[in-house]
Protein backbone atom coordinates (compact mmCIF):
# COMPACT_ATOMS: atom_id res chain seq x y z
CA UNK A 1 0.00 0.00 0.00
CA UNK A 2 3.02 2.15 1.04
CA UNK A 3 4.20 1.27 -2.51
CA UNK A 4 1.12 2.42 -4.26
CA UNK A 5 0.86 5.78 -2.37
CA UNK A 6 4.49 6.63 -3.26
CA UNK A 7 3.63 6.06 -7.05
CA UNK A 8 0.30 8.31 -6.40
CA UNK A 9 2.33 10.94 -4.64
CA UNK A 10 5.55 10.46 -8.06
CA UNK A 11 2.62 11.19 -10.39
CA UNK A 12 1.23 13.79 -9.01
CA UNK A 13 3.97 15.93 -8.57
CA UNK A 14 4.75 15.17 -11.77
CA UNK A 15 0.94 16.70 -12.81
CA UNK A 16 2.20 19.46 -10.44
CA UNK A 17 5.09 20.25 -12.08
CA UNK A 18 3.72 20.54 -15.34
CA UNK A 19 1.07 22.47 -14.28
CA UNK A 20 3.16 25.30 -12.70
CA UNK A 21 5.87 25.06 -15.49
CA UNK A 22 3.48 25.23 -17.98
CA UNK A 23 1.88 28.81 -16.75
CA UNK A 24 6.20 29.33 -16.27
CA UNK A 25 6.29 28.54 -20.00
CA UNK A 26 3.37 30.52 -21.04
CA UNK A 27 4.89 33.78 -19.53
CA UNK A 28 7.91 33.51 -20.97
CA UNK A 29 6.83 32.24 -24.44
CA UNK A 30 6.63 35.40 -26.08
CA UNK A 31 8.51 37.49 -23.54
CA UNK A 32 11.19 38.53 -26.03
CA UNK A 33 8.74 40.58 -27.74
CA UNK A 34 6.89 43.91 -27.42
CA UNK A 35 3.52 42.25 -28.18
CA UNK A 36 0.29 44.55 -29.09
CA UNK A 37 -3.03 43.09 -29.03
CA UNK A 38 -6.19 43.98 -31.65
CA UNK A 39 -8.72 41.67 -30.88
CA UNK A 40 -12.15 42.72 -29.90
CA UNK A 41 -14.90 40.22 -28.90
CA UNK A 42 -16.07 39.88 -32.59
CA UNK A 43 -15.22 40.41 -35.76
CA UNK A 44 -16.89 44.09 -35.45
CA UNK A 45 -14.86 45.01 -32.36
CA UNK A 46 -11.86 43.62 -33.76
CA UNK A 47 -12.44 46.14 -36.34
CA UNK A 48 -12.85 48.92 -34.22
CA UNK A 49 -10.24 48.58 -31.88
CA UNK A 50 -7.87 48.94 -35.31
CA UNK A 51 -9.90 51.56 -36.41
CA UNK A 52 -9.70 53.32 -33.07
CA UNK A 53 -5.44 53.56 -33.36
CA UNK A 54 -5.58 55.12 -36.54
CA UNK A 55 -8.73 57.48 -36.81
CA UNK A 56 -9.71 60.24 -34.17
CA UNK A 57 -12.30 62.38 -36.91
CA UNK A 58 -13.65 61.21 -40.31
CA UNK A 59 -16.50 62.75 -41.98
CA UNK A 60 -16.80 59.80 -43.99
CA UNK A 61 -16.43 55.94 -43.73
CA UNK A 62 -16.81 52.95 -46.44
CA UNK A 63 -19.32 50.17 -45.65
CA UNK A 64 -18.57 46.66 -47.11
CA UNK A 65 -20.81 43.57 -47.11
CA UNK A 66 -18.60 41.45 -44.09
CA UNK A 67 -18.78 38.22 -46.67
CA UNK A 68 -17.61 39.72 -49.98
CA UNK A 69 -14.17 39.42 -49.68
CA UNK A 70 -13.86 40.25 -53.22
CA UNK A 71 -14.64 43.64 -53.18
CA UNK A 72 -12.93 44.09 -49.23
CA UNK A 73 -9.74 43.50 -50.97
CA UNK A 74 -11.03 45.94 -54.04
CA UNK A 75 -11.67 48.92 -52.22
CA UNK A 76 -8.96 48.70 -49.35
CA UNK A 77 -6.50 50.67 -51.41
CA UNK A 78 -8.81 53.61 -52.93
CA UNK A 79 -9.93 53.66 -48.51
CA UNK A 80 -6.41 54.49 -47.67
CA UNK A 81 -5.55 56.96 -50.03
CA UNK A 82 -9.24 58.53 -49.44
CA UNK A 83 -7.98 58.19 -45.61
CA UNK A 84 -11.31 56.72 -45.01
CA UNK A 85 -12.51 54.28 -42.64
CA UNK A 86 -13.70 50.58 -43.58
CA UNK A 87 -16.82 49.18 -41.60
CA UNK A 88 -17.93 45.24 -42.15
CA UNK A 89 -21.29 44.81 -41.63
CA UNK A 90 -24.25 42.28 -42.27
CA UNK A 91 -26.32 42.29 -45.33
CA UNK A 92 -29.82 43.06 -44.12
CA UNK A 93 -28.83 45.20 -41.08
CA UNK A 94 -25.58 47.83 -39.61
CA UNK A 95 -24.60 46.20 -36.41
CA UNK A 96 -24.85 48.55 -33.27
CA UNK A 97 -20.80 48.62 -32.78
CA UNK A 98 -20.78 49.89 -36.68
CA UNK A 99 -23.07 52.90 -35.12
CA UNK A 100 -21.31 53.13 -32.26
CA UNK A 101 -17.74 53.90 -33.45
CA UNK A 102 -19.08 55.96 -36.37
CA UNK A 103 -20.62 58.67 -34.02
CA UNK A 104 -17.18 58.03 -32.37
CA UNK A 105 -15.76 59.59 -35.19
CA UNK A 106 -18.14 61.73 -36.15
CA UNK A 107 -19.45 60.33 -38.90
CA UNK A 108 -21.29 62.50 -41.60
CA UNK A 109 -21.46 60.06 -44.72
CA UNK A 110 -21.23 56.42 -45.53
CA UNK A 111 -19.99 55.19 -49.31
CA UNK A 112 -21.97 51.53 -49.63
CA UNK A 113 -20.15 49.16 -51.44
CA UNK A 114 -22.11 47.29 -53.77
CA UNK A 115 -25.95 46.94 -54.89
CA UNK A 116 -28.77 45.71 -52.70
CA UNK A 117 -27.44 41.94 -53.40
CA UNK A 118 -24.54 43.29 -51.00
CA UNK A 119 -25.58 45.57 -48.29
CA UNK A 120 -29.49 45.62 -48.87
CA UNK A 121 -31.82 48.61 -48.82
CA UNK A 122 -33.22 48.25 -45.51
CA UNK A 123 -29.77 48.33 -43.95
CA UNK A 124 -29.14 51.94 -46.35
CA UNK A 125 -32.69 53.22 -45.08
CA UNK A 126 -31.62 52.36 -41.10
CA UNK A 127 -28.60 54.72 -42.19
CA UNK A 128 -30.78 57.43 -43.24
CA UNK A 129 -32.87 57.18 -39.94
CA UNK A 130 -29.87 57.46 -38.10
CA UNK A 131 -29.03 60.46 -39.75
CA UNK A 132 -26.49 59.55 -42.04
CA UNK A 133 -26.05 60.56 -45.71
CA UNK A 134 -25.46 57.69 -47.89
CA UNK A 135 -24.21 56.88 -51.63
CA UNK A 136 -23.78 53.85 -53.33
CA UNK A 137 -20.48 52.37 -55.55
CA UNK A 138 -22.89 49.94 -57.48
CA UNK A 139 -21.25 47.69 -60.52
CA UNK A 140 -21.22 43.96 -61.25
CA UNK A 141 -18.88 41.93 -58.78
CA UNK A 142 -15.54 41.14 -59.65
CA UNK A 143 -13.44 42.68 -62.64
CA UNK A 144 -16.39 45.40 -63.36
CA UNK A 145 -16.37 46.69 -59.52
CA UNK A 146 -12.32 46.63 -59.47
CA UNK A 147 -11.76 48.51 -62.62
CA UNK A 148 -14.53 50.86 -61.23
CA UNK A 149 -12.61 51.40 -57.84
CA UNK A 150 -9.09 51.43 -59.82
CA UNK A 151 -10.70 54.50 -61.62
CA UNK A 152 -11.81 56.46 -58.34
CA UNK A 153 -8.72 55.68 -57.04
CA UNK A 154 -6.89 56.79 -60.05
CA UNK A 155 -8.69 60.33 -59.61
CA UNK A 156 -7.26 60.67 -56.18
CA UNK A 157 -3.33 59.88 -57.12
CA UNK A 158 -2.75 57.97 -60.44
CA UNK A 159 -1.02 54.95 -60.37
CA UNK A 160 0.84 53.23 -63.07
CA UNK A 161 0.89 49.38 -61.24
CA UNK A 162 -2.03 47.02 -61.00
CA UNK A 163 -2.23 43.45 -58.73
CA UNK A 164 -3.81 40.93 -60.22
CA UNK A 165 -5.40 38.14 -58.21
CA UNK A 166 -8.43 35.89 -59.08
CA UNK A 167 -11.84 35.61 -57.52
CA UNK A 168 -11.68 32.08 -56.27
CA UNK A 169 -12.20 32.26 -52.55
CA UNK A 170 -8.85 30.32 -51.95
CA UNK A 171 -7.25 33.00 -54.29
CA UNK A 172 -8.58 35.81 -52.20
CA UNK A 173 -6.73 35.54 -49.38
CA UNK A 174 -3.34 35.98 -51.14
CA UNK A 175 -4.92 39.88 -52.31
CA UNK A 176 -5.05 40.41 -48.36
CA UNK A 177 -1.64 39.39 -47.89
CA UNK A 178 -0.90 42.02 -50.85
CA UNK A 179 -3.21 44.63 -49.64
CA UNK A 180 -0.85 46.71 -46.98
CA UNK A 181 1.73 46.69 -50.01
CA UNK A 182 -1.05 47.57 -52.48
CA UNK A 183 -2.29 50.54 -50.13
CA UNK A 184 1.23 52.12 -48.97
CA UNK A 185 2.27 51.98 -52.26
CA UNK A 186 -1.55 53.29 -54.08
CA UNK A 187 -1.79 50.21 -56.56
CA UNK A 188 -5.43 48.89 -57.45
CA UNK A 189 -6.09 45.74 -56.36
CA UNK A 190 -7.75 44.03 -59.48
CA UNK A 191 -10.28 40.86 -58.59
CA UNK A 192 -11.38 38.52 -61.91
CA UNK A 193 -12.11 35.24 -62.86
CA UNK A 194 -9.72 33.00 -65.45
CA UNK A 195 -12.79 34.37 -68.89
CA UNK A 196 -11.20 35.68 -72.04
CA UNK A 197 -14.00 38.27 -71.40
CA UNK A 198 -12.12 39.15 -68.39
CA UNK A 199 -8.64 39.38 -69.95
CA UNK A 200 -9.91 41.88 -72.64
CA UNK A 201 -11.39 44.20 -69.98
CA UNK A 202 -8.05 44.19 -68.48
CA UNK A 203 -6.40 44.72 -71.39
CA UNK A 204 -8.60 47.93 -71.57
CA UNK A 205 -8.10 49.38 -68.22
CA UNK A 206 -3.64 49.01 -69.11
CA UNK A 207 -3.86 50.66 -72.15
CA UNK A 208 -6.02 53.69 -71.29
CA UNK A 209 -4.40 53.72 -68.17
CA UNK A 210 -0.68 53.40 -69.15
CA UNK A 211 0.34 50.64 -66.60
CA UNK A 212 4.02 49.88 -66.42
CA UNK A 213 4.23 47.00 -63.54
CA UNK A 214 2.13 44.20 -62.90
CA UNK A 215 1.94 41.63 -60.67
CA UNK A 216 0.27 38.40 -60.21
CA UNK A 217 -0.71 37.35 -56.73
CA UNK A 218 -2.45 33.67 -56.87
CA UNK A 219 -2.46 29.98 -56.23
CA UNK A 220 -0.20 27.90 -58.64
CA UNK A 221 -1.44 27.59 -62.28
CA UNK A 222 -5.10 29.17 -61.80
CA UNK A 223 -4.68 31.70 -64.61
CA UNK A 224 -4.58 30.63 -68.12
CA UNK A 225 -1.13 32.04 -70.37
CA UNK A 226 -3.49 34.80 -71.89
CA UNK A 227 -2.93 36.46 -69.22
CA UNK A 228 0.49 36.85 -69.17
CA UNK A 229 0.48 38.20 -72.59
CA UNK A 230 -1.58 41.45 -72.20
CA UNK A 231 0.58 42.32 -68.32
CA UNK A 232 3.17 44.90 -68.59
CA UNK A 233 6.75 44.45 -67.25
CA UNK A 234 4.98 40.79 -64.60
CA UNK A 235 6.22 39.34 -61.63
CA UNK A 236 4.30 36.52 -60.56
CA UNK A 237 4.35 35.28 -56.99
CA UNK A 238 2.25 32.20 -57.13
CA UNK A 239 2.52 29.01 -54.44
CA UNK A 240 0.67 26.38 -52.90
CA UNK A 241 -1.35 27.80 -50.55
CA UNK A 242 -2.64 31.06 -49.16
CA UNK A 243 0.47 30.48 -46.94
CA UNK A 244 3.25 29.70 -48.85
CA UNK A 245 2.23 33.21 -50.77
CA UNK A 246 2.06 34.75 -47.52
CA UNK A 247 5.66 34.14 -47.16
CA UNK A 248 6.42 35.02 -50.49
CA UNK A 249 5.12 38.11 -50.34
CA UNK A 250 6.91 38.91 -47.38
CA UNK A 251 10.39 38.04 -48.75
CA UNK A 252 9.46 40.12 -51.78
CA UNK A 253 7.89 42.96 -50.49
CA UNK A 254 9.16 43.49 -47.25
CA UNK A 255 12.91 43.65 -47.18
CA UNK A 256 13.95 46.15 -44.99
CA UNK A 257 15.41 44.30 -42.36
CA UNK A 258 15.27 47.51 -39.73
CA UNK A 259 11.75 47.20 -39.25
CA UNK A 260 11.50 44.84 -36.42
CA UNK A 261 7.41 44.50 -36.85
CA UNK A 262 5.23 42.25 -37.66
CA UNK A 263 1.15 41.81 -37.95
CA UNK A 264 -0.24 38.28 -36.98
CA UNK A 265 -3.62 37.31 -38.37
CA UNK A 266 -4.98 33.75 -38.93
CA UNK A 267 -5.48 32.71 -42.74
CA UNK A 268 -9.07 31.86 -42.47
CA UNK A 269 -10.81 29.09 -41.27
CA UNK A 270 -11.75 26.14 -43.52
CA UNK A 271 -15.39 25.33 -43.50
CA UNK A 272 -16.27 21.62 -44.49
CA UNK A 273 -13.18 21.33 -45.92
CA UNK A 274 -14.47 23.49 -49.25
CA UNK A 275 -14.88 26.64 -47.78
CA UNK A 276 -12.69 29.84 -46.04
CA UNK A 277 -14.97 31.51 -43.05
CA UNK A 278 -14.59 35.33 -43.44
CA UNK A 279 -14.11 36.17 -40.03
CA UNK A 280 -10.19 35.90 -39.53
CA UNK A 281 -9.68 37.06 -43.02
CA UNK A 282 -12.00 40.09 -42.14
CA UNK A 283 -9.34 40.83 -38.94
CA UNK A 284 -6.62 40.70 -41.34
CA UNK A 285 -8.49 43.05 -43.60
CA UNK A 286 -9.01 45.26 -40.27
CA UNK A 287 -5.49 45.85 -39.98
CA UNK A 288 -4.56 45.83 -43.21
CA UNK A 289 -4.26 50.03 -43.26
CA UNK A 290 -2.38 50.06 -40.05
CA UNK A 291 0.20 47.19 -41.56
CA UNK A 292 0.29 49.90 -44.45
CA UNK A 293 1.17 52.87 -42.17
CA UNK A 294 3.80 51.03 -40.44
CA UNK A 295 5.05 49.43 -44.15
CA UNK A 296 5.18 45.80 -42.01
CA UNK A 297 4.10 42.78 -42.80
CA UNK A 298 0.59 40.81 -42.81
CA UNK A 299 1.75 37.36 -41.63
CA UNK A 300 -0.89 34.31 -41.61
CA UNK A 301 -0.68 31.42 -39.35
CA UNK A 302 -2.85 28.85 -39.15
CA UNK A 303 -3.25 27.86 -35.38
CA UNK A 304 -2.91 29.92 -32.08
CA UNK A 305 0.47 29.23 -31.77
CA UNK A 306 3.58 29.31 -34.04
CA UNK A 307 4.17 26.40 -36.05
CA UNK A 308 8.43 25.35 -36.41
CA UNK A 309 8.10 27.35 -39.86
CA UNK A 310 6.52 29.92 -38.34
CA UNK A 311 9.35 30.12 -35.72
CA UNK A 312 11.94 30.00 -38.25
CA UNK A 313 10.06 32.72 -40.40
CA UNK A 314 10.02 35.15 -37.24
CA UNK A 315 13.60 34.12 -36.15
CA UNK A 316 15.49 34.92 -39.87
CA UNK A 317 13.51 38.48 -39.57
CA UNK A 318 14.43 39.15 -36.55
CA UNK A 319 11.04 40.73 -35.27
CA UNK A 320 11.32 42.17 -32.32
CA UNK A 321 7.22 43.87 -32.25
CA UNK A 322 4.52 41.23 -32.95
CA UNK A 323 1.46 42.97 -33.15
CA UNK A 324 -1.83 39.96 -32.58
CA UNK A 325 -4.78 40.41 -34.38
CA UNK A 326 -8.32 38.65 -33.91
CA UNK A 327 -7.02 36.41 -31.77
CA UNK A 328 -4.40 35.82 -29.23
CA UNK A 329 -1.03 33.59 -29.37
CA UNK A 330 -0.03 31.03 -27.47
CA UNK A 331 2.55 28.58 -26.48
CA UNK A 332 2.12 25.64 -28.00
CA UNK A 333 0.00 22.72 -25.68
CA UNK A 334 1.27 19.37 -24.24
CA UNK A 335 -1.39 16.96 -25.65
CA UNK A 336 -1.14 18.71 -28.91
CA UNK A 337 0.73 16.29 -32.09
CA UNK A 338 3.29 18.76 -32.97
CA UNK A 339 4.34 19.26 -29.91
CA UNK A 340 4.78 15.22 -29.68
CA UNK A 341 7.84 16.00 -31.75
CA UNK A 342 10.00 17.69 -28.78
CA UNK A 343 11.76 14.68 -26.84
CA UNK A 344 11.20 15.93 -23.18
CA UNK A 345 7.10 15.82 -23.42
CA UNK A 346 8.27 11.93 -24.91
CA UNK A 347 10.03 10.98 -21.84
CA UNK A 348 7.16 12.88 -19.21
CA UNK A 349 5.17 10.62 -21.21
CA UNK A 350 6.55 7.59 -21.05
CA UNK A 351 7.76 7.99 -17.03
CA UNK A 352 3.94 8.64 -16.54
CA UNK A 353 2.63 5.83 -18.28
CA UNK A 354 5.96 3.15 -16.47
CA UNK A 355 4.18 4.15 -13.23
CA UNK A 356 0.82 3.97 -13.66
CA UNK A 357 1.29 0.47 -15.33
CA UNK A 358 3.20 -0.46 -12.27
CA UNK A 359 0.75 1.13 -9.83
CA UNK A 360 -2.03 -1.17 -12.25
CA UNK A 361 0.11 -4.50 -12.40
CA UNK A 362 -0.51 -5.96 -9.13
CA UNK A 363 -4.38 -5.54 -9.27
CA UNK A 364 -4.53 -7.29 -13.02
CA UNK A 365 -2.08 -10.31 -11.35
CA UNK A 366 -4.95 -10.77 -8.52
CA UNK A 367 -7.33 -10.64 -10.81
Amino acid sequence: MKKKLKYIIVVLMLALVYMVGGKVLDKMYLGKFSIYDYTGSNRFTTVNKVIEKRFNKAKTAILVNTERIDQVVTVSPYAYAKDYPVFYTEKERVLKPIYDQMAKLGVKNVIIIGGVNQISESAQRGLERNGYKTERIVESPGIDMSIKIANLLNITKKSNSIIVTSEDEFDLPNAISASPFAQSNNIPIIVMNNSEKDIIKLEKYIRENGIKKSYIVSNNNYFNTNLEKILPDVSKIEGKDRYSINTKIMNTFYKNEKNKKVYISKGGELLHKRHLGSGQLINAMAISPLVADNKAPLMFIENNYFSTEDNKIIKSKGYKEINEVGFKIERRKFFNVERFKVASTLILIIVSLLIVARILKPNVMNL
